[in-house]
């Protein structure tokens, strides 16, 4: 009896150093700062998230995707990307895993792409906006010129008329 109660101490014992070293595999995906090997991280985690037979593995490699697309020593930052991972690992893993800070990251993501959007839309209404302006500005200074042609020929007009006067004033 004590023979089998040693040999389930050490099988829970490996267990639990298997599960231990799993997770901190995943805590600590990313200790690179290349861009070289950010590339090959993200080319290795996208064939597991693509290729893998194992469900919670394509969920993790999204996860650990996500994570790299937001790594502040990431050359190539790219929120898009990383909300596109951590929805999908939102899609393939339970409620259970989700945990509150994973919910923030995503509520994060979620607002910083509405607000990209909202700049980009921003940006198009700015560059039609200025394009109508330098329409106004062009039709305004063809108005400005059509203008002066009009004031020079007011005063020839003018000159003419006053020319004329004299004249009749030395008939008459």
């Amino acid at each position: 009896m004590n023979s089998t109660f040693h040999h389930f101490r050490w099988a829970c014992f490996v267990l639990l150093l298997f599960f231990t070293a799993s997770c901190s595999l995943n805590q600590a995906f990313v200790k690179s700062t290349s861009e070289s090997e950010f590339l090959q991280e993200t080319v290795r985690l996208e064939k597991i998230s693509r290729e893998h037979p194992d469900t919670p593995a394509r969920a993790q490699a999204h996860l650990q995707l996500a994570f790299l697309y937001v790594d502040y020593k990431n050359p190539r930052l790219n929120y898009s990307r990383a909300l596109q991972e951590m929805e999908a690992y939102l899609s393939l893993s339970p409620d259970k895993t989700q945990t509150v800070d994973f919910q923030n990251w995503l509520a994060a993501l979620r607002e910083m792409d509405q607000l990209r959007e909202d700049w980009t839309e921003m940006a198009e209404k700015n560059q039609a906006l200025q394009s109508r302006i330098d329409k106004l500005q062009n039709t305004l200074e063809k108005t400005q010129e059509a203008n002066n042609k009009m004031r020079e020929a007011i005063e020839r007009l003018k000159t003419l008329d006053r020319q004329m006067e004299e004249k009749r004033r030395l008939i008459k």
